[in-house]
Protein backbone atom coordinates (compact mmCIF):
# COMPACT_ATOMS: atom_id res chain seq x y z
CA UNK A 1 0.00 0.00 0.00
CA UNK A 2 1.30 3.64 -0.72
CA UNK A 3 2.56 5.61 2.37
CA UNK A 4 0.52 8.68 3.44
CA UNK A 5 3.58 10.80 1.72
CA UNK A 6 2.72 9.09 -1.01
CA UNK A 7 -0.75 9.85 -0.94
CA UNK A 8 0.42 13.85 -0.19
CA UNK A 9 2.80 13.59 -3.35
CA UNK A 10 -0.48 12.31 -5.87
CA UNK A 11 -2.61 14.96 -4.27
CA UNK A 12 -0.17 17.70 -4.07
CA UNK A 13 -0.20 16.48 -8.30
CA UNK A 14 -3.61 16.90 -8.24
CA UNK A 15 -3.75 20.36 -7.11
CA UNK A 16 -1.04 21.88 -9.01
CA UNK A 17 -1.08 20.28 -12.57
CA UNK A 18 2.48 20.30 -12.37
CA UNK A 19 5.56 18.35 -10.68
CA UNK A 20 8.06 21.01 -10.16
CA UNK A 21 4.87 22.85 -8.34
CA UNK A 22 3.66 19.96 -6.22
CA UNK A 23 7.48 19.41 -5.18
CA UNK A 24 7.92 22.79 -3.73
CA UNK A 25 4.43 22.29 -2.19
CA UNK A 26 5.77 19.30 -0.61
CA UNK A 27 8.93 20.71 -0.18
CA UNK A 28 10.86 18.06 -1.77
CA UNK A 29 12.97 18.25 -5.15
CA UNK A 30 11.59 16.96 -7.98
CA UNK A 31 13.39 13.87 -8.71
CA UNK A 32 12.36 12.82 -5.59
CA UNK A 33 8.49 13.68 -6.00
CA UNK A 34 8.66 11.33 -9.27
CA UNK A 35 10.40 8.58 -7.82
CA UNK A 36 8.36 8.26 -4.89
CA UNK A 37 4.89 8.91 -7.83
CA UNK A 38 6.47 5.60 -9.58
CA UNK A 39 6.78 3.76 -6.60
CA UNK A 40 3.40 4.43 -5.62
CA UNK A 41 2.33 3.27 -9.31
CA UNK A 42 4.68 -0.07 -9.19
CA UNK A 43 2.75 -0.40 -5.41
CA UNK A 44 -0.47 -0.45 -7.17
CA UNK A 45 0.08 -1.42 -10.63
CA UNK A 46 -1.74 0.89 -12.62
CA UNK A 47 -0.77 4.36 -13.74
CA UNK A 48 -1.87 7.57 -12.15
CA UNK A 49 -0.69 10.57 -13.93
CA UNK A 50 -0.01 11.00 -17.37
CA UNK A 51 2.32 13.77 -19.05
CA UNK A 52 3.60 15.39 -21.65
CA UNK A 53 5.41 18.36 -22.56
CA UNK A 54 2.62 20.72 -21.84
CA UNK A 55 0.35 19.81 -19.16
CA UNK A 56 0.12 16.96 -16.24
CA UNK A 57 -3.52 15.31 -15.92
CA UNK A 58 -4.54 12.24 -14.03
CA UNK A 59 -5.63 8.61 -15.34
CA UNK A 60 -9.27 8.27 -14.23
CA UNK A 61 -8.00 5.37 -11.16
CA UNK A 62 -5.64 8.80 -10.16
CA UNK A 63 -8.54 10.91 -9.84
CA UNK A 64 -10.62 8.18 -7.57
CA UNK A 65 -8.01 7.72 -5.89
CA UNK A 66 -6.95 11.73 -5.18
CA UNK A 67 -10.46 11.96 -4.05
CA UNK A 68 -10.05 8.98 -1.63
CA UNK A 69 -6.78 10.54 -0.17
CA UNK A 70 -7.81 13.59 0.84
CA UNK A 71 -10.37 12.08 2.93
CA UNK A 72 -7.66 9.45 4.69
CA UNK A 73 -5.18 12.73 4.71
CA UNK A 74 -7.90 14.58 6.03
CA UNK A 75 -8.81 12.41 8.95
CA UNK A 76 -4.82 11.67 9.94
CA UNK A 77 -4.68 15.71 10.18
CA UNK A 78 -7.92 15.89 12.34
CA UNK A 79 -6.15 12.93 14.65
CA UNK A 80 -3.20 15.45 14.84
CA UNK A 81 -4.89 18.31 15.75
CA UNK A 82 -7.31 16.59 18.61
CA UNK A 83 -4.21 15.22 19.76
CA UNK A 84 -2.45 18.83 20.01
CA UNK A 85 -5.77 19.90 21.94
CA UNK A 86 -5.34 17.87 24.69
CA UNK A 87 -7.39 19.68 27.37
CA UNK A 88 -9.65 21.89 24.86
CA UNK A 89 -8.63 25.00 23.27
CA UNK A 90 -8.15 25.71 19.37
CA UNK A 91 -4.64 24.92 17.93
CA UNK A 92 -2.51 23.93 14.97
CA UNK A 93 -3.47 24.63 11.17
CA UNK A 94 -7.21 25.49 10.40
CA UNK A 95 -7.68 25.28 6.52
CA UNK A 96 -10.68 27.89 6.11
CA UNK A 97 -12.72 28.80 3.17
CA UNK A 98 -14.44 32.07 2.78
CA UNK A 99 -16.72 33.36 -0.24
CA UNK A 100 -14.63 36.12 -1.90
CA UNK A 101 -17.39 38.46 -1.56
CA UNK A 102 -16.58 38.66 2.46
CA UNK A 103 -13.24 37.41 3.33
CA UNK A 104 -11.14 40.88 2.61
CA UNK A 105 -13.93 42.27 4.81
CA UNK A 106 -14.74 39.89 7.83
CA UNK A 107 -11.48 38.81 8.57
CA UNK A 108 -9.30 41.27 9.53
CA UNK A 109 -11.66 41.83 12.17
CA UNK A 110 -11.82 38.34 13.30
CA UNK A 111 -8.08 36.88 13.51
CA UNK A 112 -6.02 39.55 15.55
CA UNK A 113 -8.82 38.32 18.27
CA UNK A 114 -8.46 34.51 17.18
CA UNK A 115 -4.76 35.00 17.50
CA UNK A 116 -4.85 36.51 20.71
CA UNK A 117 -7.27 34.29 22.33
CA UNK A 118 -5.92 30.66 20.50
CA UNK A 119 -1.79 31.39 20.39
CA UNK A 120 -1.58 28.05 18.67
CA UNK A 121 -3.87 28.22 15.79
CA UNK A 122 -2.85 28.70 12.55
CA UNK A 123 -4.80 29.97 9.84
CA UNK A 124 -4.63 28.84 6.23
CA UNK A 125 -7.14 31.03 4.06
CA UNK A 126 -8.16 31.09 0.42
CA UNK A 127 -11.68 32.60 -0.89
CA UNK A 128 -13.84 30.96 -3.96
CA UNK A 129 -16.77 30.83 -4.88
CA UNK A 130 -19.83 29.41 -2.51
CA UNK A 131 -20.40 26.38 -4.83
CA UNK A 132 -16.82 25.60 -4.80
CA UNK A 133 -16.40 26.46 -1.59
CA UNK A 134 -18.78 23.36 -0.96
CA UNK A 135 -17.17 21.32 -3.46
CA UNK A 136 -13.65 21.88 -1.41
CA UNK A 137 -14.63 21.52 1.53
CA UNK A 138 -16.20 18.44 0.68
CA UNK A 139 -12.86 16.85 -0.59
CA UNK A 140 -11.10 17.62 2.29
CA UNK A 141 -9.60 20.86 0.74
CA UNK A 142 -11.26 22.84 3.54
CA UNK A 143 -11.90 22.57 7.19
CA UNK A 144 -14.34 24.74 7.09
CA UNK A 145 -16.25 27.52 5.15
CA UNK A 146 -17.51 30.87 6.27
CA UNK A 147 -20.16 31.34 3.77
CA UNK A 148 -23.54 32.46 2.48
CA UNK A 149 -26.77 30.43 3.96
CA UNK A 150 -28.95 28.63 3.68
CA UNK A 151 -26.67 25.45 1.55
CA UNK A 152 -29.02 22.70 0.96
CA UNK A 153 -26.37 20.29 2.37
CA UNK A 154 -27.28 17.31 4.33
CA UNK A 155 -23.77 16.24 4.27
CA UNK A 156 -22.36 19.59 6.20
CA UNK A 157 -23.09 21.01 9.54
CA UNK A 158 -24.01 24.72 9.55
CA UNK A 159 -23.42 27.21 12.48
CA UNK A 160 -25.53 30.69 11.28
CA UNK A 161 -23.10 33.35 12.74
CA UNK A 162 -24.80 36.91 11.61
CA UNK A 163 -26.98 38.35 9.21
CA UNK A 164 -25.28 41.35 6.85
CA UNK A 165 -27.44 44.04 5.60
CA UNK A 166 -27.49 45.48 2.45
CA UNK A 167 -27.13 49.13 1.79
CA UNK A 168 -27.53 51.51 -1.30
CA UNK A 169 -24.77 52.56 -2.90
CA UNK A 170 -24.47 55.68 -5.52
CA UNK A 171 -23.04 58.28 -7.12
CA UNK A 172 -22.46 61.17 -4.74
CA UNK A 173 -24.33 63.74 -7.13
CA UNK A 174 -27.28 61.01 -7.86
CA UNK A 175 -30.99 62.20 -6.13
CA UNK A 176 -31.12 59.03 -3.99
CA UNK A 177 -27.46 60.77 -2.32
CA UNK A 178 -29.94 63.30 -0.71
CA UNK A 179 -31.85 60.53 1.14
CA UNK A 180 -30.94 59.83 4.45
CA UNK A 181 -32.76 56.26 4.20
CA UNK A 182 -33.84 55.45 0.85
CA UNK A 183 -37.72 53.13 0.31
CA UNK A 184 -37.93 50.20 -1.52
CA UNK A 185 -40.07 52.02 -4.29
CA UNK A 186 -37.12 54.67 -4.78
CA UNK A 187 -35.54 51.37 -6.91
CA UNK A 188 -37.77 51.44 -9.02
CA UNK A 189 -36.66 52.40 -12.44
CA UNK A 190 -32.91 52.36 -11.54
CA UNK A 191 -29.79 49.62 -12.97
CA UNK A 192 -28.16 48.25 -10.55
CA UNK A 193 -25.03 46.59 -10.94
CA UNK A 194 -24.11 43.36 -9.21
CA UNK A 195 -21.73 40.12 -9.14
CA UNK A 196 -21.74 37.71 -11.82
CA UNK A 197 -24.10 34.54 -11.62
CA UNK A 198 -22.86 32.15 -9.32
CA UNK A 199 -22.69 34.58 -6.23
CA UNK A 200 -25.38 34.34 -3.98
CA UNK A 201 -25.21 38.02 -4.22
CA UNK A 202 -26.08 38.23 -7.32
CA UNK A 203 -29.49 36.23 -6.98
CA UNK A 204 -30.43 37.55 -3.65
CA UNK A 205 -29.98 41.40 -5.31
CA UNK A 206 -31.57 40.42 -8.32
CA UNK A 207 -35.09 39.19 -6.35
CA UNK A 208 -34.92 42.69 -4.59
CA UNK A 209 -34.98 44.16 -8.04
CA UNK A 210 -38.05 42.13 -9.35
CA UNK A 211 -40.05 42.95 -6.49
CA UNK A 212 -38.79 46.94 -6.41
CA UNK A 213 -39.22 47.10 -10.20
CA UNK A 214 -35.41 47.51 -11.03
CA UNK A 215 -33.96 46.58 -13.78
CA UNK A 216 -30.39 44.71 -13.07
CA UNK A 217 -27.72 45.69 -15.22
CA UNK A 218 -27.08 43.24 -18.06
CA UNK A 219 -24.35 45.27 -19.59
CA UNK A 220 -21.98 44.51 -16.97
CA UNK A 221 -21.37 42.05 -13.95
CA UNK A 222 -19.13 42.31 -11.49
CA UNK A 223 -16.36 39.98 -10.35
CA UNK A 224 -15.45 41.73 -7.06
CA UNK A 225 -17.44 44.40 -4.82
CA UNK A 226 -14.57 46.75 -5.79
CA UNK A 227 -15.06 46.57 -9.20
CA UNK A 228 -19.09 47.27 -8.20
CA UNK A 229 -17.82 50.32 -6.58
CA UNK A 230 -16.00 51.81 -9.22
CA UNK A 231 -18.61 51.30 -11.56
CA UNK A 232 -21.17 53.33 -9.52
CA UNK A 233 -18.43 56.11 -8.75
CA UNK A 234 -18.59 56.13 -13.32
CA UNK A 235 -22.33 56.27 -13.18
CA UNK A 236 -23.00 53.35 -14.78
CA UNK A 237 -25.46 52.24 -12.05
CA UNK A 238 -26.15 51.58 -8.57
CA UNK A 239 -25.38 49.31 -6.23
CA UNK A 240 -27.19 46.97 -3.49
CA UNK A 241 -23.65 46.07 -1.07
CA UNK A 242 -22.81 44.44 1.91
CA UNK A 243 -22.54 45.95 5.18
CA UNK A 244 -18.93 45.21 5.81
CA UNK A 245 -17.82 45.80 2.47
CA UNK A 246 -19.46 49.49 2.94
CA UNK A 247 -17.75 50.05 6.38
CA UNK A 248 -14.51 49.14 4.77
CA UNK A 249 -14.64 50.35 1.55
CA UNK A 250 -17.17 52.99 1.07
CA UNK A 251 -17.29 55.10 4.04
CA UNK A 252 -14.10 56.19 2.93
CA UNK A 253 -15.07 56.71 -0.88
CA UNK A 254 -15.42 60.53 -1.86
CA UNK A 255 -17.34 59.56 -5.38
CA UNK A 256 -20.00 57.49 -4.02
CA UNK A 257 -22.12 57.19 -0.70
CA UNK A 258 -24.02 54.04 1.08
CA UNK A 259 -27.93 54.88 2.14
CA UNK A 260 -29.72 52.04 4.68
CA UNK A 261 -32.98 50.83 2.90
CA UNK A 262 -35.83 51.50 5.01
CA UNK A 263 -38.18 49.18 6.30
CA UNK A 264 -37.84 45.53 5.56
CA UNK A 265 -34.10 45.68 5.13
CA UNK A 266 -32.44 43.42 2.87
CA UNK A 267 -30.09 41.15 4.18
CA UNK A 268 -27.21 38.19 3.49
CA UNK A 269 -27.00 35.47 6.27
CA UNK A 270 -23.34 33.96 6.60
CA UNK A 271 -22.30 31.01 8.31
CA UNK A 272 -19.78 28.47 9.05
CA UNK A 273 -19.61 24.89 7.37
CA UNK A 274 -18.04 21.54 8.52
CA UNK A 275 -18.18 18.00 7.51
CA UNK A 276 -20.44 15.75 9.61
CA UNK A 277 -17.72 13.29 9.70
CA UNK A 278 -15.03 15.76 10.92
CA UNK A 279 -13.25 14.48 14.39
CA UNK A 280 -13.05 18.52 14.85
CA UNK A 281 -16.41 19.51 15.15
CA UNK A 282 -16.20 20.77 18.87
CA UNK A 283 -12.99 22.83 17.52
CA UNK A 284 -15.67 24.28 14.66
CA UNK A 285 -18.02 24.73 16.85
CA UNK A 286 -15.71 26.66 19.20
CA UNK A 287 -14.73 28.54 15.88
CA UNK A 288 -18.35 29.94 15.18
CA UNK A 289 -19.01 31.08 18.84
CA UNK A 290 -15.44 32.72 19.22
CA UNK A 291 -16.49 34.67 15.97
CA UNK A 292 -19.72 35.20 16.74
CA UNK A 293 -18.75 37.22 20.61
CA UNK A 294 -15.80 38.80 18.17
CA UNK A 295 -18.06 40.43 15.73
CA UNK A 296 -20.86 40.99 18.51
CA UNK A 297 -17.97 43.31 20.78
CA UNK A 298 -16.81 45.26 17.31
CA UNK A 299 -18.98 45.25 14.72
CA UNK A 300 -22.00 46.92 14.76
CA UNK A 301 -23.13 47.12 11.27
CA UNK A 302 -24.41 43.04 11.52
CA UNK A 303 -26.59 41.22 13.87
CA UNK A 304 -26.12 38.03 15.37
CA UNK A 305 -27.95 35.00 14.47
CA UNK A 306 -29.44 33.07 17.75
CA UNK A 307 -29.28 31.02 19.08
CA UNK A 308 -25.61 29.96 18.81
CA UNK A 309 -24.63 26.47 17.81
CA UNK A 310 -28.12 26.25 15.71
CA UNK A 311 -27.12 22.71 13.76
CA UNK A 312 -28.80 22.33 10.11
CA UNK A 313 -29.11 25.23 7.27
CA UNK A 314 -31.14 27.99 8.77
CA UNK A 315 -34.55 29.39 6.96
CA UNK A 316 -33.24 32.63 6.53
Amino acid sequence: MPSLQQLRYLVAIADTKSFSRAARLTHVTQPTLSMQLRDMERRLGTRLVERNRSRVFLTPVGNEIVRRARAILNEVADIHSLAKAGAGGLTGVLRVGVVNTLGAYLLPILVPSLRETYPGLRLYVRDELPDILLDHLDEGRHDIVICPLPMLRDDFTFAPIFREPLQVVVPRSHPLAGRETIERADLKGETVLTMERGHRLFELVSQICAEAGAFVSNDYEGTSLDTLRQMVAMGMGIALLPSLYVRSEVQREELVVARSIAGDVPFRAIGIAWRKTSARSEDFERFAIAAKRILRERVSEVIMIEPPGQRGSPKT
